[in-house]
Formats: C-alpha cells, sequence, structure tokens
C-alpha cells in the first residue's frame, strides 16, 4: 500500500469528509473518538497484521504516527 492509499484508506476508516495529511492531528477530527480508535485497530490488523491497543492510541497524535505504526 502506498502512502496515498493509506490516506484514502484512513478517510474510509474515519468516516470523514475531511482531507487527510500525514500532518492531520487526531485530536483536531471531530470524528476521532472510541469508536474511530477501534476501526483503525481493525484496518491495522486486518490489513497489516499489526495489533494494537486502546492505550497505544495515547501517544499517537498524528496521521502519521498511525503510519509509521503500520510500517507505512
Amino acid at each position: 500500500m502506498t502512502r496515498d492509499e493509506f490516506l484514502i484508506e484512513m478517510q474510509d476508516v474515519l468516516q470523514t469528509e475531511d482531507k487527510l495529511s500525514f500532518d492531520t492531528v487526531l485530536g483536531e477530527l471531530s470524528e476521532w473518538d472510541s469508536l474511530a480508535i477501534m476501526s483503525t485497530m481493525a484496518f491495522l490488523d486486518r490489513t497489516f497484521g499489526v495489533k494494537t491497543s486502546m492505550s497505544d492510541y495515547t501517544s499517537m497524535n498524528t496521521i502519521e504516527d498511525i503510519a509509521v505504526k503500520a510500517g507505512i
């Protein structure tokens, strides 16, 4: 998966109309809540085989942080 494809997938995972970038601050997205975190966890597990927990997301501030966790 390319970085551009990752952004498109994250936009779908977060169900947002906002254009995402790797600098997008998660806390500034109205969609970023516990359900979005759970959706992100499922996406990373299903797509990249990366297991995360809710506590992992306390240190993730941007889309880039999620991408790094995914190995993108």
